[in-house]
């Protein structure tokens, strides 16, 4: 009785801070329709924990992550930056109250999860079922396709259609990338043939994936959920028909990341088999090559299972060794003889240039030496002028003002002098810095934000001939309408990565309840690809977390797999 008490007091406290905190705290007022939406949330919540509450005990590292994500989703639902103009008080309950409120309804759902239990269901053909999705979600690629033939192209896909028909190569580009539109286009000299293989290969790697919860004895409502997702959402498969290296490489990182739940769940034990060392093999060729970050990605996440699965450590490493070996064949030797013109450099200074400006356009406090030091990099009317809070290009390609050379001829200066106007203005270098990244963070735009999402045609009045054909216009009319519908706002949050990066936190905290910690080793090459685009990150392009999207739909299915099933039954 003693502890009902106690948890009826406990939930009533959360609440009262709740309301407190979102009446008063609110930067921008009270909105009364947010504040009782946000009292029905949490007395339905509070209801529901109580009464499932031998499912609400979590142990104190479940707790930590618990308090992480709750902050994390809270803060990407931010729409504004205000509030760093509020009062400290009202400003820490303001965050306080909105944490708490995500912490219960997460609470809530992982309280409802926990009772999920059956992970016995056999299929009485797999292959069939396995057969009928693939053919689904082959068959609306394929009619976007067919709407929109050959392929889609942006200037970026041109460049490398021409670098690939030139030999002229430049390492903008993934050159292996470069080399598989070579081979393609021998056979068939058309955008088509890329797009379509593009379509194969990710309907092939999403088969692959559900062939693996198939297996491991996934619900049939589980299956046919993340079928729904996949060929409903557009974001999961209107990409493939956009000639972008972001593609192959999202697809090979959802490939990767399915081959490390295998090895994960057999402790190491899947591959030591000749087809799982291949197929691993092949899926970290994809993320070394396929992409430039992809790179550190693959070898953070090899160091790390090498260390978890060291009884295992041999293939492991014969697998490391080959990729690492080769990456610095084809960028040493081969990108020599083949006289590669290498990438810019200061793709890798895109946050910095970005608070700078943000300090400069608004007149930022710095020194007489520093504000000549920016002058000299490029005039500072330029630097007020060209300011994109969310682009850092129009900045970059000033080719004629923005001195690269003076920059990396004493890159050591340039970072002593940005890092002194960063510590003279930690709010303006905040603000510069969560502008630029909001595709990573944010799933509420600010109101002077945009997102780069989707094309559907080749780039018109391109000098190379490239055109799109229509097929059949009813084809194309109707696919027009049906990606026209989560044009709408209300859809807003389908074409915001962060929203794809909510999802996945939320069962992997889930995993690690069922799991355990060691279980995030198959978070990692997600984590660490989110990571190094939020380092470096150009623009509010869609594509460039495109691998939040495809392994978001893997990790709602994840934990809802049978995790103590012997190997010999589910080896693929």
């Amino acid at each position: 009785m003693m502890k009902n008490k106690k948890s009826i007091l406990l939930l009533t406290v959360t609440a009262l801070i709740i309301l407190i905190g979102l009446s008063i705290g609110n930067p921008d007022g009270v909105h009364y329709l947010s504040l009782f939406a946000a009292l029905v949330f949490t007395s339905i919540s509070s209801i529901f924990i109580y009464k499932n509450r031998a499912y609400a005990s979590f142990k104190p590292l479940e707790w930590l992550l618990l308090i992480v994500f709750s902050f994390i989703v809270q803060f990407s639902l931010l729409d504004n930056l205000h509030m760093t103009s509020s009062t400290i008080f009202s400003l820490v309950l303001y965050a306080i109250s909105r944490t708490l409120l995500a912490m219960l309804l997460t609470a809530a759902v992982l309280s409802a999860i926990k009772q999920i239990n059956d992970f016995h269901y056999t299929f009485a053909h797999p292959k069939r079922y396995l057969g009928i999705v693939t053919i689904l979600i082959l068959a609306i690629s394929l009619y976007y396709w067919f709407a929109f033939f050959p392929a889609a192209m942006t200037p970026d896909s041109l460049a490398q259609w021409r670098q690939a028909h030139n030999g002229e190569f430049n390492d903008w580009h993934p050159i292996m990338i470069t080399w598989l539109i070579m081979l393609l286009t021998k056979i068939w000299d058309n955008p088509g043939i890329v797009a379509f293989t593009q379509i194969v290969v990710v309907v092939s790697i999403y088969a692959y994936t559900f062939d693996f919860f198939i297996k491991r004895k996934a619900h049939p409502v589980m299956i046919g959920l993340l079928t729904a997702i996949i060929v409903i959402i557009p974001s999961f498969l209107i990409f493939s028909i956009i000639i972008w290296k972001d593609i192959l490489y999202s697809a090979f990182l959802l490939f990767f990341t399915v081959n490390i739940a295998k090895i994960y769940l057999s402790k190491g034990a899947w591959v030591k088999s000749k087809a799982s060392f291949f197929l691993l093999l092949l899926s970290a060729f994809g993320v070394a090559f396929f992409r430039h970050n992809g790179f550190p990605v693959f070898v953070l996440t090899f160091l790390l299972m090498i260390v978890l699965f060291r009884k295992n450590w041999k293939p492991l490493v014969t697998i490391f060794l080959v990729v690492f070996i080769l990456q610095k064949i084809v960028t040493g030797p081969v990108f020599t003889w083949l006289d590669v013109k290498p990438s810019d450099p200061n793709e890798a200074l895109s946050i910095p240039t970005q608070q700078i400006a943000n300090i400069i356009s608004n007149d930022g406090k710095m020194s007489k030496e520093e504000r000549e030091y920016f002058n000299k990099v490029l005039p500072i009317e330029l630097w007020k002028e060209k300011y994109n809070p969310y682009k850092s290009d129009p900045i970059k390609f000033t080719w004629k003002y923005y001195d690269r050379e003076f920059i990396f001829n004493d890159l050591g200066l340039y970072f002593k002098n940005y890092a002194s106007i960063v510590i003279k203005n930690p709010y303006l270098a905040t603000e510069g810095f969560l502008k630029q990244t909001a595709l990573v963070w944010q799933i509420n735009p600010f109101k002077d934000g945009y997102t780069d999402t989707y094309v559907t045609n080749i780039y018109y009045g391109n000098d190379l001939g490239l055109k799109n054909k229509v097929i059949e216009p009813f084809i194309t009319h109707t696919a027009n309408a049906y990606l026209a519908i989560f044009k709408h706002p209300v859809f807003t949050f389908l074409w915001k990565p962060a929203f794809y990066h909510c999802v996945i936190l939320l069962f992997s905290l889930m995993l690690v309840i069922r799991r355990g910690i060691t279980s995030l080793i198959i978070v990692i090459p997600w984590a660490l690809n989110t990571l190094s685009v939020l380092a470096a990150l150009p623009a509010q392009d869609f594509r460039y977390l495109l691998a939040s999207v495809f392994v978001s739909f893997f990790f709602i299915g994840l934990p809802f797999i049978r995790f103590d099933q012997k190997e010999k039954d589910v080896t693929s």
